[in-house]
């Protein structure tokens, strides 16, 4: 029916035109059925300068962050060695305050799931928690384990580290105890662990150091195997598994129908799940707006020009609605108890209504904006959006 009225009011335009010679008769034509063209676009956006973004990424985010946690991990790796050499209480103490640093430096790095990191399933064997605390006693009684075995995944990483550090005994006196009696062997997973980490991490660091940065910023082509495509759906796919739904939804009971304390992040140190999170909102943040790794103050091109560029004709932009919903995400986070486990066990409520917030975002990453850039979604869920 729709078709049927268009195609007389177009004869009628034309009848018209001919009479009348008014030029503006075709621009009305053109505008008359808008239905099956997107009104997202106002520019094409494959006039937006791809590869300078794409440059900026890698140069100024990417790469950089990656060496930034590469440098932390490092000062992490010297501390384990202190420590195993001399278990006490201070180089205890030294080496938690920097797993915490290198943890948080780990939040700007999880989201680039591209290239050998994905290949190595880099932020899995990094941060897949919770810890599999049954397979890691085993691997540290018996010395044979394989941490390349996808088994051994949530018994590395920082999620081993939570636990070789805070988790082995209730308090710091016998921890130390087991530490110091090499014979037990928790000396000598310490520093497997960590080597098997930065192992990974030299990996990563060395493809964007090499050709793959080059390769990355030349594929500017819309379409489901480019680099923004990808890299659009890889920094969605973090927002909602990795930070919605794994430092949230899961531990709040979102998809299990109860409450789950164990399953936050950094559980057994229990006082750092809420500043990792803060931290993770930062990188967000920061990499949907542009804003250099190294120095906060340098702005690049990013996914919030790209969308204003196709966006410059409407008064209301995504980009803000996005902000906006991501500083209301982060205002309920800093409503949390310092401590999720015991946030969870107190007030899940509130919990639950800080995923709310998260999940709305969401929806604005995953439908909308993806929808006015033209990128397909490349991966599939059961939790609905």
């Amino acid at each position: 029916m729709k078709k049927s009225i268009y195609f007389k009011l177009v004869i009628l335009l034309l009848i018209f035109q001919g009479c009348s010679g008014d030029s503006d008769t075709i621009e009305i034509i053109e505008k008359t059925d808008q239905s099956n063209v997107s009104d997202n676009n106002s520019k094409s956006t494959a006039e937006f300068d791809r590869s300078s973004m794409l440059s900026f990424w890698a140069d100024s985010i990417i790469l950089p962050s990656i060496i930034g946690f590469e440098n932390e991990l490092n000062i992490f790796n010297e501390n384990v060695a202190n420590f195993t050499a001399n278990p006490n209480a201070n180089n205890l103490s030294l080496l938690r305050e920097q797993w915490l640093t290198t943890y948080k430096k780990w939040q700007y790095v999880e989201m680039f799931d591209m290239g050998v990191a994905e290949e190595i399933f880099f932020k899995n064997r990094m941060n897949i928690f919770p810890a599999n605390v049954e397979r890691i006693e085993r691997n540290i009684k018996n010395q044979k384990f394989n941490f390349d075995e996808s088994a051994n995944f949530a018994a590395q990483g920082f999620t081993a580290l939570d636990y070789l550090l805070f988790g082995v005994e209730q308090e710091d006196d016998t921890i130390l105890t087991k530490y110091s009696d090499s014979s037990l062997n928790y000396d000598d997973y310490l520093i497997q662990v960590t080597s098997k980490m930065l192992e990974l991490t030299v990996l990563v660091k060395a493809q964007w150091e090499g050709d793959y940065r080059d390769s990355f910023v030349q594929s500017t082509d819309n379409n489901a195997t480019s680099s923004i495509n990808m890299m659009l759906n890889d920094f969605v796919y973090y927002f909602e598994k990795g930070y919605r739904a794994n430092k949230f939804g899961i531990p709040a009971g979102v998809f299990s129908g109860g409450p789950l304390p164990n399953r936050v992040e950094a559980y057994h140190g229990e006082m750092y799940s809420k500043i990792l999170s803060l931290e993770a909102t930062t990188a967000i943040e920061n990499f949907f707006n542009g804003i250099a790794y190294n120095d906060p103050e340098t702005l690049g091109p990013s996914i919030k020009d790209y969308l204003d560029f196709v966006e410059s004709g409407l008064a209301e932009r995504l980009s803000e609605r996005i902000n906006e919903k991501l500083q209301g995400g982060r205002t309920k986070i800093n409503e949390l108890n310092t401590n999720f486990i015991k946030q969870i066990e107190d007030n899940n409520t509130s919990m639950l209504h800080t995923y709310d917030a998260i999940q709305s975002t969401v929806i604005l990453f995953k439908v909308d904006m993806l929808q006015k850039l033209n990128v397909s979604v490349d991966y599939a869920d059961a939790d609905g959006d």
